[in-house]
């Protein structure tokens, strides 16, 4: 008998929600089963369950319920694996095996990018319709895909935009526009559509917000995924006074909040513009968009550990674009952000990967990058508590410390970028490999995986000895002990090996 695969029924439970375990196992012929499955949070003592049955001969699912204790995580947006769906074609089937295909990624998240009928009409009036691009679309296959994302413990997020409306609507509407400088109005796509006047009280607000209420009242959609494009950063409205948008954003996402205090509200932050105010804004979540000039590693890091700060420890997806023939880039630049306290949108329709900034462009993943993403996702999920601060109260979330780069009381190989993180009683470091690399690399531009590296030094100044090290990384199944020295006033210990990423927790 062979098992095949091991993964979770959803891509995360509620608290008091039966979980379910799915294993995967070939069988050249009929016998009795005995299956013992070892189960560990963080370092607490295994939980073990035992399962019996007769198999069949040949391929097979095996079932398993948990009734776990009730560590899991409150609300998906505090720690958000988003991904997506792109397709909403009258052809679709069996929109189920779609959302399955995700699970052995943890995903909890899903935007339905691009789903709607047009930008100024969300919800079409009819079940079947052609949305502005041609594509033949239904609205039973979105109820469906979003019923199978609730099935399989994901939120589904529709995508709208701000300002964006059909280039007909735009028309029959010019006082509700934006105009530039020279009174001129915006257009975008060459004028594929219009852009309108997102300002607190405005007609085109009213309309919008009116839309997304129809939305969420036709469709149980989990909230509203709202999108800008970055430009224009200045703008007037029909009577030529100055529009501030990056208020005007702020303003929406009150409103839409206000109105809808139970679902979750995200606005993409595109190009990392207006980070700080969106940053106090009312999202649940940082979402940021990165764009030229911000091509460098190091940016990247700056740019997560930045938005963690000023919104004061919320979570932060990341969304940039990059083939899946570049695997060393993909598995970096994944590695950095989740160091710095974030995630990607990555992977969606089929798992395959999110390569560019029109969602449907995905591509297929090679074997490697899916195994290898898939390891990352199962070292993110499993350390989950030690990268997030949701369990924190919100006294300790006030004293959390996270993405403190390099600190100079941390002495470590040049190499590896270190990011330090504090939680009471924890000293936390993960780290990132840049052996024969350096964060000047550009994300965007081919470069080889970095050299795995062995028996890492680390040197911490540190007054009291801890009670204990531990290391974990993706090619690990698990946390586990590192021994060490304390002599004055200084910790010495060795990181077994590192190729793309790992975590040191220390117990203060």
């Amino acid at each position: 008998m062979r098992i095949v695969d091991f993964y979770p029924s959803q891509g995360s439970y509620s608290p008091g929600e039966i979980v379910t375990l799915f294993i995967e196992i070939e069988a050249p012929a009929p016998k009795n089963l005995s299956l013992r499955i070892f189960i560990q949070h963080l370092t607490e003592p295994f939980i073990v369950l035992e399962y019996q049955s007769q198999i069949k001969s040949g391929s097979q699912t095996i079932q398993v319920d948990w009734n776990p204790p009730n560590d899991v995580l409150r609300s998906w947006t505090d720690f958000p694996r988003y991904g997506f769906l792109s397709d909403f074609s009258t052809s679709r089937s069996d929109p189920d095996a779609t959302l399955r295909k995700l699970m052995p990624f943890h995903i909890n998240g899903l935007q339905f990018y691009d789903w709607q009928y047009r930008h100024d009409q969300l919800l079409a009036s009819t079940e079947e319709y052609i949305d502005p691009l041609g594509r033949a679309m239904s609205l039973d296959i979105v109820r469906k895909l979003v019923d199978a994302a609730h099935k399989h413990g994901m939120a589904a997020m529709p995508y709208l935009a701000i300002y964006a409306a059909s280039a007909d609507f735009w028309r029959a509407h010019p006082d509700w526009a934006l105009f530039d400088e020279a009174g001129k109005p915006i257009a975008f796509g060459e004028n594929f559509l219009g852009l309108m006047d997102p300002s607190a009280g405005s007609s085109w607000s009213h309309h919008l917000l009116k839309e997304g209420a129809n939305t969420l009242k036709g469709i149980s959609f989990d909230g509203l995924h709202i999108d800008q494009y970055g430009a224009p950063k200045k703008a007037w409205n029909a009577e030529h006074e100055s529009v501030d948008l990056p208020r005007a954003f702020a303003d929406f996402i009150q409103s839409a909040s206000d109105q809808h205090a139970d679902k979750t509200i995200l606005f993409n932050a595109v190009g990392n513009w207006p980070i700080e105010t969106l940053a106090e804004s009312a999202v649940d979540f940082m979402y940021i968009e990165i764009w030229p000039p911000d091509l460098e590693y190091r940016r990247l890091a700056e740019i997560v550990v930045n938005a963690v700060r000023l919104s004061h420890g919320k979570a932060v997806v990341i969304a940039h674009y990059l083939p899946a023939v570049r695997p060393a880039n993909n598995l970096l630049a994944d590695a950095v952000i989740l160091a710095c306290g974030g995630t990607r949108i990555e992977l969606g329709e089929d798992a395959r990967l999110l390569s560019d900034p029109y969602f449907p462009k995905h591509e297929e993943l090679s074997e490697d990058l899916y195994a290898n993403l898939r390891s990352l996702a199962d070292f993110a999920v499993r350390n989950g508590e030690w990268l997030r601060p949701y369990t924190l109260s919100a006294a300790e979330k006030e004293a959390w410390s996270n993405g403190e780069l390099n600190p100079k009381f941390i002495s470590i190989d040049e190499t590896i970028l270190t990011l330090l993180r504090r939680q009471p009683n924890l000293l936390i470091l993960h780290l990132v490999n840049f052996s024969n690399l350096d964060l000047q690399q550009q994300w965007d531009v081919v470069h080889p995986a970095p050299t795995l590296r062995q028996n890492v030094e680390v040197k911490i100044q540190m007054q009291h000895s801890p009670s204990k090290v531990l290391w974990d990384c993706p090619e690990q199944d698990g946390p586990q002990n590192v021994s060490f020295e304390h002599s004055d006033g200084v910790l010495t210990f060795n990181i077994p090996q590192i190729h793309f990423t790992g975590l040191v927790v220390i117990h203060e």
